[in-house]
């Protein structure tokens, strides 16, 4: 990884990379500080959830239905914002800014291939078919249940993503910080809290791609060969698989496994489009997309005034997902900043929002309307279905395990960027032991972590509202420091 105050060799190693130059900003005393901190607050989550199962799910609940379920436009709103904001900045002089100097580092499919892999991939495997699902066997129309899923999955989520990506990319090319989310903050008590939400959120999102991982390659290792591992083995063996990803580098590891990524999810999407009822999916696609662009402000704004029952889905939905890509926004905003050296803002705009919104409503109407016209529960059941010499189910299983890998390796290192050096590997182990946590828990497993990331994110909500309002501060005084240079 490349330090954005120098130019080391690209031989250099990520953690060497990451880490370099993070003396200038705080002590390496701090910085176990912290890490300790942030290990003592998900071991304490740990232990919550596995001495006091019950209580630690009602509290859970009380928290999401109460808070998140009145207060969840202060996710939805700003992100709405952003994301017509970012639009704007396109057709302006400000989205020919460049982040740092020289061409691009990655090339622009593997570039959106990482960010994608990273951003939601995993999720899409597994929620591409549950959505549509759960919302039709609520009563739902397949149009409305679709649009539904474009809304939880498509600007709302990648305009937080961009805006985070971009913020970090330019502290960092740019205005040449080692570590922006604590000196943006002063670097004081604040920025050490802030930093401890930040990693939390982390490990917390990361342990539901475990669980995203687990539970369908669970399934695909039942029908492929008959056996019927434990999730707790399998939460084990992703996590060495992660660790191991991790020692082979981000131009190495990450790059290659996120090209192999895409390619197999597309030939999964294409797989399912050709062997279901294409002539349905295209006319389904053309026809929502628009819908979903003009009923958009309308959704995305949505706070059920006058309804309790409206605000209760809402809570569930909507506000659980946006309030989810918050405690997702910093771990692959970060990471996107790290793979975006030498791309424009309006590159970003188009690479990072504009068009994964439209690949993640495509691959919404593929795998919705395809599983909903044969009735299926999952995206196994989807895929047997469609194709009995089980080919097409081994895709499936490597690209679950690969997304994995993909998701948990980047983790790994933005928790180490925003930590110490060499603890990686501690990270993605402590995200592995709460999924293992929590899949002992029972019941919907994948609602249950999404409750947990949706609690965690209000101060990680909080903390980003404090970073953004820094960034523009700081930014106003450098532009008003240079004027007065330039003046005299």
């Amino acid at each position: 990884m490349t330090s954005p105050t120098s130019h080391p060799d690209e031989n250099m190693s990520d953690t060497e990379a990451a880490t370099c130059g993070l003396g200038a900003s705080t002590t390496a005393k701090e910085q176990y500080f912290t890490s300790l901190a942030t290990v003592a607050v998900i071991a304490l989550l740990i232990g919550a959830a596995a001495l006091f199962p019950t209580g630690f799910l009602s509290v859970l609940e009380s928290i999401k239905t109460h808070v998140i379920g009145n207060l969840g436009f202060i996710f939805t709103w700003p992100a709405f914002a952003v994301s017509l904001l970012m639009v704007a900045v396109c057709f302006t002089p400000l989205g020919k800014l460049r982040f740092g100097e020289g061409p691009p580092e990655f090339h622009t499919l593997s570039w959106m291939g990482m960010l994608f892999a990273t951003g939601m991939g995993i999720g899409l495997l597994t929620w591409g078919v549950l959505e549509p699902k759960y919302h039709t066997d609520a009563g739902q129309s397949s149009d409305m249940a679709l649009l539904n899923a474009f809304n939880h999955w498509g600007l709302l989520a990648w305009a937080g993503y961009l805006a985070i990506g971009a913020l970090f990319a330019h502290a960092m090319y740019n205005m040449k910080m080692t570590k922006p989310a604590e000196e943006l903050l002063g670097n004081g008590l604040w920025s050490k809290l802030n930093l401890i939400s930040l990693v939390v959120s982390t490990v917390i999102g990361l342990s539901l791609s475990f669980t995203y991982a687990t539970i369908p390659i669970q399934q695909g290792l039942q029908k492929l060969l008959g056996i019927d591992f434990s999730p707790t083995l399998i939460i084990c063996v992703l996590a060495v698989c992660a660790i191991v990803s991790s020692a082979s580098g981000l131009k190495r590891g990450i790059k290659w496994l996120s090209n192999y990524n895409t390619l197999f999810a597309i030939i999964l999407m294409v797989g399912v489009l050709v062997l279901t009822v294409p002539g349905d999916i295209f006319s389904t696609f053309l026809r929502l997309v628009p819908e979903y662009l003009i009923k958009y402000p309308a959704m995305a704004t949505d706070i059920g005034i006058g309804d309790p029952a409206r605000k209760a889905w809402l809570a569930d939905w909507l506000y659980a997902f946006e309030a989810a890509w918050y405690g997702w926004f910093i771990f692959t905003g970060v990471f996107i900043a790290r793979i975006s050296k030498g791309r424009t803002l309006r590159g970003m705009v188009l690479g990072v929002m504009l068009v994964p919104t439209l690949f993640s409503c495509l691959w919404f109407v593929v795998f919705g309307v395809g599983s909903l016209s044969l009735g299926v529960d999952d995206v196994f059941a989807l895929i047997d279905t469609i194709d009995a010499s089980g080919i097409l189910s081994v895709v499936l299983t490597i690209n679950i395990l690969l997304f994995f890998i993909t998701s948990a390796d980047s983790a790994g290192l933005v928790c180490e960027m925003l930590t110490v050096k060499r603890s990686r590997a501690l990270w993605i182990i402590a995200m592995a032991a709460l999924a293992i946590v929590v899949s002992w828990l029972g019941g919907d497993v994948y609602k249950t972590l999404l409750s947990l990331i949706s609690v965690a994110a209000i101060p990680v909500a909080l903390g980003i509202f404090a970073l953004v309002i820094a960034f523009v501060i700081r930014v106003r005084r450098e532009r008003a420091g240079t004027a007065v240079i330039t003046n005299q």
